[in-house]
């Protein structure tokens, strides 16, 4: 494994991995090798998933037998969706005591199901021959296989009998390394030069990390406009980039507008975290060639795509900037000057505001250049999409596989392992779902800033339509808590701030410490009118430009 490039091991201790962790303990003296100890396996994979995310290479979890492999759950089905490599080590007790009773046996043979794309199963104390040669090679496939596209878990399942205590007195074995080499595909230039001087638009979604540096220099020479995601990171204050699409199409039908509809997009990365841009792609699919760039094994809910490229992306980048793809000029500025225009309503609407609406453009003026922003599910992200314009160049992160709040807590510290500006923007819920997730910070004195915005309850849940159901809504979707984050700050050794204005959040972001929980108190009922005033104020604006600039 060592040999494949995984530096980065999550163990959780437990008896049936004595003979892997010890192993790595006494390796990890003299190579280049991060051991992190959790005793939750489940903040453990989350905390891995972390890591993997943030330096784009696959790491290990280790875990003991029975049910403490069955916490990895959550964590590897958000990253089969993420595309994320993490290799699953469960160590196992042997085939005899199997199915008699034998205490911490349960079923470990493929035991993530479809969500780990391959499995294997060593019995290491087999006394064969060939069996080293076997496993040196096996392993290496099936973590190769883990970065192989589409990217995804693997699980590696180890049997161990007694006694479980390692020989030490042995020297690292010789290990032959299998090289992977990537192959390159080109498009048709016809193809190309179909495209070109058309009105096209370039969609990023997420888990576009590896490129989103050579996409926006493409947007940028080309000048084509680039619909940008928050999880993109391409938000990074370029005229060729359009942050606010979904406000934007939330409040104006661009798609019977034949000015602002494009003859092209050219669809990059996964599944947006917009719905109204997911609900624009649907309508404007029967007059619009609509490509996904399928390496992200076409993530397309939509079912919008009408065609597909399975190309590598820096690939494909390369040959449209060599080809010189470009976009019709007048629809480029029309499509930029309407987003400027939501910019400009955005900055004045909030000016002397102080609502869950202003905390992302707060954080967006005053974070560190080059920090990692790490967003939880449910309203931070949403609230990100909608009003952070990315002012300067910053790492966002979130969970937007499988979309739970589980984890981000665990996660969030992942990223941060290895960075000194961290920020995780949660709401109360989540925060209270991975608090134990704290724990790693303190163990490894990890820098992170939570903002926590605290609306006593799932916020998400008054803008759908459970909020109708006045009658139940509190005691089932609403869930209020009352938790206490001061106290949740001491016991884990954070410091505490409360903010009630835009100063006291700016000045808490500024003190130096490196571990600290700001809480924004928030009211369910006023964010939900925050929203809808702005959308009705930007609806307004929105008919007014366009009507005047036809």
């Amino acid at each position: 494994m060592i040999v494949s490039g995984i530096k980065d091991f999550v163990i959780s201790p437990g008896s049936r991995s004595t003979p892997v962790v010890i192993l790595l303990a006494e390796m990890a003296k003299n190579n280049d090798l991060n051991l992190f100890i959790d005793v939750d396996e489940r903040s453990a994979s989350f905390f891995g998933l972390g890591l993997s995310k943030k330096n784009r290479r696959p790491i290990a979890l280790i875990c003991t037998s029975g049910t403490a492999a069955t916490e990895y759950a959550s964590a590897i089905a958000e990253a089969k969706l993420s595309q994320v490599p993490l290799v699953v080590i469960t160590t196992d007790r042997p085939m005899e005591l199997s199915n008699i009773g034998a205490p911490q046996a349960i079923d470990q043979m493929k035991l993530y199901g479809s969500n780990t794309k391959d499995f294997v199963s060593f019995d290491l104390q087999t006394a064969v021959d060939t069996i080293k040669d076997y496993v040196t090679f096996e392993t290496q496939r099936i973590v190769l296989a883990a970065q192989k596209r589409p990217i995804a878990p693997v699980q590696i399942n180890l049997p161990f009998r007694k006694p479980l205590m390692p020989e030490l007195n042995t020297e690292d074995p010789i290990v032959k390394k299998i090289a992977a080499i990537n192959s390159e595909t080109r498009l048709n230039q016809k193809f190309i030069d179909h495209l070109s001087g058309r009105k096209l638009v370039i969609l990023a979604g997420p888990e576009v990390k590896d490129y989103h540096q050579e996409l926006l220099a493409l947007a940028q020479k080309q000048n084509i406009p680039v619909i940008a995601d928050v999880l993109s990171n391409i938000r990074q204050n370029s005229p060729e980039v359009i942050t606010n699409f979904d406000q934007i199409v939330k409040n104006y039908d661009l798609s019977e507008n034949s000015d602002y509809r494009p003859d092209v997009v050219i669809r990059f990365g996964g599944t947006l975290v917009s719905a109204p841009t997911s609900r624009w792609l649907q309508a404007i699919e029967s007059e619009t060639e609509i490509i996904n760039v399928a390496n992200n094994g076409l993530a397309d809910h939509t079912l919008s795509s009408n065609e597909t490229v399975d190309i590598d992306e820096l690939d494909l980048i390369e040959q449209l900037t060599i080809e010189g793809l470009t976009s019709e000029p007048q629809f480029t500025e029309r499509l930029l000057k309407l987003s400027h225009q939501v910019a400009n309503y955005q900055t004045r609407y909030l000016e002397n505001d102080f609502s869950e609406l202003m905390i992302p453009q707060i954080l967006d003026e005053h974070l560190p250049e080059d920090a990692n922003i790490f967003l939880s599910n449910s309203m931070p992200v949403r609230d990100f999409e909608n009003f952070y314009q990315g002012k300067e160049t910053r790492q966002i992160y979130c969970n937007r596989g499988a979309n739970g709040i589980d984890g981000v807590v665990s996660t969030a510290l992942g990223v941060s392992a290895f960075s000194s500006d961290n920020y995780l923007l949660i709401g109360d819920l989540a925060l209270f779902h991975d608090m134990n997730g704290l724990m790693m910070a303190k163990r490894y004195d990890l820098s992170l800033t939570i903002i926590v915005i605290n609306n006593n309850g799932g916020g998400i849940f008054s803008f759908l339509p459970q909020a109708d159901a006045k009658e139940y809504f509190e005691q089932l979707f609403g869930t209020p808590q009352d938790i206490d984050f001061d106290q949740v700050a001491k016991l884990y050794g954070f410091d505490y701030y409360q903010a009630t204005d835009q100063a006291e959040l700016i000045a808490s972001l500024s003190t130096p410490k490196h571990q600290k929980i700001i809480e924004v108190t928030s009211d369910r009922i006023k964010n939900l009118q925050d929203h809808r005033d702005f959308d009705a104020g930007l609806k307004k604006e929105l008919n007014n430009y366009v009507k005047n600039n036809h």
